[in-house]
């Protein structure tokens, strides 16, 4: 890569970023959260975040939030394309799934915290999770192979001229 290449680079990347940002901002829960309801949250995503590979140390909330932070978010939409998939393979109980707009009160949060509990310790989701479905490849369309145009009766004549 030339000098002129690397700031075009730096430049994407962190228009990427933005974009990243702004995506998880815009799903952000809103709503009116007490830090008692974060905190229940936090702790079920903790219980969760190791079948993913990750270090349960969410930290605690102090105070409550009108919008979720947008790493807690990032967290959260992990679990939620996870459990989706899961539900779709009929791996997990459909009532374990969720939405992000549906997180608008401490309610909400409360029973997402109770999904969350139950899908860190359903054997189910742990084996999903080990072994996920493979994607079903695309189907690519078979190359059509065109069929040999005859030649005229004169293209012939002359091969056969040809070959005399």
């Amino acid at each position: 890569m030339n000098e002129q290449e690397m700031p075009e680079m730096e430049i994407e990347i962190k228009t990427a970023e933005q974009d990243d940002e702004s995506m998880y901002q815009n799903m952000a829960p809103k709503g009116n959260f007490s830090s008692k309801a974060l905190n229940i949250l936090v702790g079920a995503t903790n219980k969760l975040l190791p079948l993913f590979g990750q270090s349960p140390d969410y930290p605690q909330f102090q105070d409550g939030a009108k919008v979720l932070p947008n790493d807690f978010v990032r967290v959260l939409a992990m679990f939620q394309g996870a459990t989706n998939q899961a539900v779709d393979a009929e791996d997990v109980p459909a009532e374990l799934d969720f939405m992000m707009e549906d997180l608008t009160d401490d309610r909400a949060l409360v029973m997402l915290a109770g999904k969350l509990s139950k899908l860190a310790t359903s054997k189910d989701f742990k084996q999903f999770l080990k072994n996920p479905p493979m994607e079903e490849p695309m189907e690519e369309e078979a190359p059509t192979e065109e069929e040999p145009v005859a030649p005229s009766m004169e293209e012939t004549d002359k091969l056969f001229m040809g070959r005399m």
